[in-house]
């Protein structure tokens, strides 16, 4: 079981980060493992589902997300069904003086890995997530829809 998680702080409101952040066919934009997704529930709702397309660490991957809990601006819990990853990831987004505080937690397995190489891979993967946020940011920035 491995455990990572990320957070930033974002000059937007919760609505304006939940808007680019909870909308799975802007996730190529600021997440650098999707390539593009498939929408297979088009609503933000519990059991939802999207297909995603990308690599990591140079290996190309195909995992599921389905919606498990949705309190728009603030939650969305999805749980990862399948891929090299399977577990649990939560997008929170909090009000934070003039801005928001935004964070990503995820939980689970990483599958057909080893002991060692499960380390090197959550190091990764917690890099890539703090990164993501980063572009996350910089886009919701950048637009300036408040």
């Amino acid at each position: 079981m491995v455990s990572f998680s990320a957070e930033i702080d974002v000059a937007a409101s919760p609505a304006s980060v939940a808007a680019v952040m909870f909308d799975p066919a802007r996730q190529a934009e600021w997440m650098s493992a999707v390539e593009s997704v498939e929408i297979h529930d088009a609503a933000l709702a519990p059991g939802a589902r999207v297909t995603h397309r990308g690599s990591l660490m140079g290996r190309d991957l195909l995992w599921t997300t389905e919606v498990e809990a949705v309190h728009f601006p603030h939650l969305l819990a999805m749980r990862i069904t399948d891929g090299p990853f399977t577990g649990v990831v939560r997008y929170g987004i909090q009000r934070s003086g003039a801005g928001s505080r935004v964070q990503i937690q995820s939980e689970g397995e990483l599958n057909g890995l080893g002991f060692v190489l499960a380390d090197v891979a959550a190091g990764a993967m917690r890099s890539t997530l703090q990164a993501d946020l980063g572009r996350l940011k910089g886009l919701i920035e950048t637009a300036r829809v408040d």
